[in-house]
């Protein structure tokens, strides 16, 4: 479909769908407290490794993920305002680790498959 390379939708544990921008690794513009999903490309399957939201300051945000085998990183930019954006990303992370404990920033405890 158009625009299947530039977003991309994640559906939260309430079964809500979020829209998310879609960056190539790396070329993240600064989105200072967005929430995002760090993917892992495997054909027409993604796999999740983090989900979480940039820190407020866009100080070398990128520096943590150096780590992460991530090739895209998806970023949901229609939060309305932080409690909004929290929200989103509970609902996400909900999604992604069903009964396991919430992860961390960056934390690759597990990796989430979700097919395309």
């Amino acid at each position: 479909p158009a625009g299947a390379d530039r977003f991309w939708y994640w559906r939260g544990a309430s079964g809500r769908k979020y829209i998310h921008s879609i960056y190539a690794w790396g070329a993240c513009p600064p989105l200072p407290g967005a929430v995002y999903v760090a993917v892992k490309r495997h054909g027409s399957l993604r796999t999740v490794i983090a989900v979480s939201r940039f820190s407020p300051v866009w100080d070398d945000a990128f520096r943590a993920f150096r780590e992460l085998d991530a090739d895209e990183v998806h970023v949901h930019l229609l939060a309305r305002n932080s409690a909004h954006a929290d929200m989103v990303l509970a609902d996400l992370t909900s999604a992604f680790t069903a009964d396991e404990e919430l992860p961390r920033h960056l934390e690759t405890k597990s990796a989430w498959r979700v097919a395309a």
